[in-house]
């Protein structure tokens, strides 16, 4: 039988990385092992893919460029957050993480600087915000010379 117990993250370099130990069998463990390396890879590249997504928006806002692109980064950015606010503001990944032997599946068990994976809500729906403000103001404005 297979006992795994999730200790602490284990700082490497600035980076959170989860240390997972158990008893049994290795070929098992390792399999776990890759197994929360994927899903924290998997929510790394989630978490970047919605930052670059989140500073377009607020880039392309200042540069009051509307286009194909800014309609997808808005739509990953909705989709985001729709999932994140259904789930009780818990990214799905958590608990498919700590299944697997997270210590903790949160986000900051993901590669990221602990200052940074630890405050992600308080910065990043701020610049969301920013970024459909200065959409509004440039479509009001664009209707507003076209009227």
């Amino acid at each position: 039988m297979i006992v795994f117990r999730a200790v602490r993250p284990v700082p490497l370099g600035g980076l959170a990385l989860v240390r997972v130990s158990g008893h049994g069998h290795g070929r098992r463990m390792g399999s776990n092992r890759r197994l929360l390396a994927a899903i924290q890879a998997t929510h790394s590249a989630v978490f970047f893919v919605e930052l670059a997504s989140i500073l377009w928006l607020v880039a392309s806002g200042v540069m009051n460029r509307r286009d194909r692109s800014v309609a997808i980064a808005g739509g990953l950015v909705a989709v985001e957050g729709a999932v994140w606010l259904a789930n009780e503001r818990i990214c799905p990944l958590t608990p498919l993480a700590e299944r697997y032997g997270a210590a903790s599946g949160s986000v900051s068990d993901i590669w990221l600087p602990d200052p940074i994976a630890k405050t992600i809500p308080q910065w990043s729906i701020p610049l969301v915000a920013s970024g459909v403000v200065l959409h509004m103001r440039g479509f009001l404005a664009g209707r507003r010379r076209r009227g």
